[in-house]
């Protein structure tokens, strides 16, 4: 009996821990992935093809929100910060014609 009565204390103390939000395990992959293509991006602008700058638009749109979803602290906040980027980017390779 006494093992019972210890494991639903041990449960019912662990339930009034909040949870704390771990990094996501692809975090890393979608994180290294925004990295690249904003540096490409920054790096080539003005030499792209049209199916470049629409291709690195598209794919960093998509692992920018996996990267949110994802990651956590520093990498969370550089990935927010890209998706804040994003609209001026489009603006700038459009323009770049």
């Amino acid at each position: 009996m006494k093992p019972i009565i210890l494991t639903v204390i041990v449960i019912a103390i662990f339930q009034n821990f909040p949870a704390v939000a771990k990094e996501g395990f692809l975090c890393p992959s979608y994180f290294s992935d925004v990295v690249r293509k904003v540096e490409l991006i920054k790096e080539h602008g003005q030499d792209l093809s049209q199916m470049a700058k629409k291709k690195l638009i598209e794919d960093l749109k998509y692992d920018t929100q996996q990267c949110i979803a994802e990651c956590e602290s520093d990498k969370f906040k550089f990935c927010n910060d890209t998706a804040k980027w994003i609209p001026q980017a489009e603006v700038g390779l459009r323009a770049n014609k």
